[in-house]
């Protein structure tokens, strides 16, 4: 067995060339179409025109297909899947899809169909070729007689239905006639209207039309669908008819005209049932006229009064009002500016700080320098006797030699701050306005040149 295995793939690769030979022969894609229509095409007749895409190797990706627009003529498109098809041609097997398009005519004359150019990719190298088919024409022809307005089919399928609302019928109920028509090849749009018209003793509501394509379920054609529906509400009680409806068709097949009716109904309407109201509309009117008779006490429209005129003079001195109101504003803002640079101000932000536990004496200076009107300690400090200057010293070298770890000195700070400031604050005596400053004469106060040096540069103490 071993011995024929080279021999049989000799023979293997001897076909294989062979096919491969036969298959060059013939072109790489050929393309077809054909035109299945009966020998009359009338208006309203459905053709189909099948576009067969061959091949003697295999597609590497689906054939890109054309769009086709025909004038007169309604184009239903393949859906995208196409039969399989297989062929021999010269000798040479061909295998391929065949896609249908469906033509609708819906005027007389000369149709011409061009020629469809197919593009896809074949072989083993992916190869990107095109074909093209071979044009066609075909002629559409008017009906001879008034019958044939009805669309060309070959079967057609004709229902309908009646529901009632409510069932006895009343005056005032309403009866609901659907039509269903059903045609195999025929596109849903060219189906026409059921002729649902008036009817005396019934009033006529119609409703929308439903247009449905009926397929195979893998997107293939098959026909349409057409549901006409009218809702008839009874006017009046008695015995009231609905007539029948006549449907007319052309056998694309034979030619001939046919058509079919719809039997009419007859409705026994029965009088509305009274409506008994579970209340007196007279009683009710007449309480809704006492209802009406409204009084309003006299100290209400003195209290109206009084509102209006307030309104009134509110609104004649808005402008006074607004005036004040911006005055006020002004007057607040400065007077929150004057307390916030006050020494009693500053005095509490200072204690703030030093409960806090910081250590910095940034609000300690500031109110130094409104209480004892000098950023220097030690200057500040210096009318105030050893005992003063002492413990300003002793604070200063805890604070800047590097002695402020220990929270000891903000407290002992904070108590001499307190005897400083009622020292200060005895010690103040009002300068009259047209007075010189202190800085300016030394007579008149000595110790002056020392409490109450300028407010010049902010200096620190080291």
């Amino acid at each position: 067995m071993i011995r024929w295995q080279p021999v049989l793939l000799s023979v293997a690769l001897l076909l294989g060339l062979s096919a491969s030979t036969h298959a060059q022969d013939g072109p790489v894609m050929q393309v077809t179409a054909r035109l299945q229509a009966p020998a009359d095409v009338v208006a309203g007749t459905t053709l189909r025109l099948e576009l067969e895409v061959m091949t003697p190797t295999w597609f590497t990706q689906p054939p890109q297909l054309p769009g086709l627009d025909l004038p007169g003529v309604m184009v239903t498109p393949p859906s995208g899947q196409g039969d399989i098809v297989h062929d021999k041609r010269n000798g040479v097997a061909y295998s391929g899809l065949r896609y249908t398009y469906i033509l609708s005519p819906t005027a007389p004359g000369a149709v011409q169909i061009p020629a469809l150019t197919v593009s896809a990719q074949v072989g083993p190298g992916k190869r990107a070729i095109t074909a093209s088919s071979s044009p066609l024409s075909f002629s559409v022809q008017a009906g001879s007689d008034t019958g044939s307005q009805g669309v060309a089919t070959g079967q057609l399928n004709v229902s309908q239905d009646f529901s009632l609302a409510p069932n006895p019928l009343v005056a005032g109920g309403r009866v609901t006639r659907s039509v269903t028509q059903r045609a195999d090849g025929v596109q849903a749009m060219l189906l026409p209207a059921a002729p649902l018209i008036n009817v005396p003793g019934f009033k006529r509501y119609p409703r929308e039309p439903e247009v449905t394509t009926l397929t195979d379920g893998r997107g293939g054609f098959i026909g349409g669908q057409r549901i006409d529906r009218a809702d008839y509400i009874a006017q009046q009680a008695g015995t009231l008819s609905l007539p029948a409806v006549t449907l007319h068709w052309r056998d694309s097949a034979s030619g001939q005209l046919r058509q079919q009716e719809l039997p009419g109904q007859t409705f026994a309407v029965g009088a509305a049932p009274s409506a008994t109201p579970p209340f007196s509309l007279a009683d009710d009117l007449a309480q809704l006229r006492h209802g009406l008779r409204w009084v309003l006490p006299a100290a209400w429209l003195a209290w109206a009064g009084g509102v209006a005129l307030v309104a009134l003079a509110l609104w004649l001195t808005w402008p006074w009002w607004r005036r004040g109101g911006q005055a006020l504003r002004a007057w607040v803002w400065r007077a929150r500016v004057r307390r916030r640079a006050s020494e009693p101000w500053h005095w509490h932000a200072w204690r703030r700080e030093a409960r806090q536990g910081k250590a910095t004496l940034s609000a300690f200076y500031r109110w130094l320098a409104r209480a004892a009107g000098t950023n220097d300690l030690r200057a500040a400090v210096a009318p105030l006797g050893d005992p003063a200057c002492a413990t300003a010293a002793a604070t200063l070298r805890q604070v800047y030699a590097g002695q402020g770890r220990d929270a000891s000195w903000r407290t002992g700070l904070l108590a001499a701050s307190r005897l400083w400031r009622r020292a200060w604050r005895a010690r103040c005596v009002p300068v009259p306005a047209y007075a010189l400053p202190p800085i300016l004469n030394p007579g008149l106060n000595p110790g002056a040149t020392t409490a109450r040096p300028s407010r010049g540069t902010r200096t620190k103490d080291q």
